[in-house]
């Protein structure tokens, strides 16, 4: 008699499961990014899966990206694969083709000896050069626009209320009915507001106005890595859609079982009354 075969176990995918169709509009075309930190690049798709990237004036290499898109206009949030160097650095773009805009992140990990799986991320504005050769000379950049609002995002079944709690920070929230589930599982769960009555999960993060409506929200869980068993915390980058209450992102650090991730996602959102969550004291920074 054959020996049955156990079922192997499920790949762990967070919420890469909820990658909305990926945007392929942009094969065949190339760029020439001029960037504030006064290197120029040159971006070329070359088809679906790869584009090659580099120096303008040196050789390119070619890298797998992912391409998502979050207007009509030609906002698209370009994802580059985790390239093999000693930091794991990943490479994020948002290229603003109605303003001749690019905004880059890039972050990295094993930057800090005691947090070893702490991301840092860097970001950089820039411009497209445009076909007559000019440069625009607005920029994406910084804003408080998103101060004091909070949107509950869902993943399929699965939710959760990002607070913008001011133009540094963010706070973490969930449903009533997502408390007391995961109440129900764990009766003493700590992080993600349930800890101390009164205080609350907070991170810093950047907040930047790509154009009316469309904001790109950056931040790194650093309070989970200081106490997660794995000593881990994901850099969380969005794209967001306000005027549509779509947004597309990305996941950057390592998963559920501390292997290395780097994926691609999308949310729907709906605006939340968080006045409990913004009157709550915050669990570590100073404002």
């Amino acid at each position: 008699m054959a020996k049955k075969e156990l079922p192997k176990a499920k790949k762990y995918e967070g919420v890469s499961q909820y990658c909305p169709p990926l945007n392929f509009e942009l094969v065949g075309k190339s760029f020439e990014l001029v960037m504030d930190s006064g290197y120029d690049y040159e971006m070329k798709f070359v088809s679906r899966e790869k584009l090659s990237y580099g120096l303008l004036e040196e050789e390119k290499k070619e890298y797998r990206y992912e391409s998502l898109k979050v207007d009509d206009d030609g906002t698209y949030f370009v994802n580059l694969e985790m390239l093999q160097d000693k930091e794991h650095t990943v490479y994020t773009f948002v290229l603003d083709l109605e303003q001749s805009l690019v905004t880059f992140v890039r972050a990295r990990m094993f930057l800090n000896p005691k947090l070893p799986k702490l991301p840092y991320t860097d970001i950089v504005f820039g411009a497209i050069r445009k076909e007559d050769g000019t440069l625009p000379e607005i920029r994406h950049g910084y804003t408080a626009d998103m101060a004091n609002k909070a949107i509950c995002w869902r993943y399929g079944a699965n939710n959760v209320i990002h607070v913008y709690s001011s133009e540094r920070y963010y706070r973490l929230g969930f449903l009533p009915e997502d408390i007391a589930r995961m109440r129900a599982n764990n009766p003493n769960p700590d992080g993600g507001g349930l800890g101390a009555p009164g205080r609350m999960y907070e991170e810093p993060s950047d907040y930047i106005k790509i154009k009316e409506g469309i904001y790109v929200f950056n931040m790194i869980e650093e309070m989970a890595c200081r106490v997660l068993p794995h000593r881990q915390g994901n850099n969380l980058l969005f794209l967001m859609n306000l005027n549509r209450l779509y947004d597309v992102g990305r996941s950057y650090g390592h998963n559920g079982e501390a292997q290395p991730e780097n994926y691609t996602y999308g949310a729907f959102g709906e605006y939340y009354d968080a006045s409990e969550i913004l009157a709550r004291k915050s669990s570590g920074y100073i404002r």
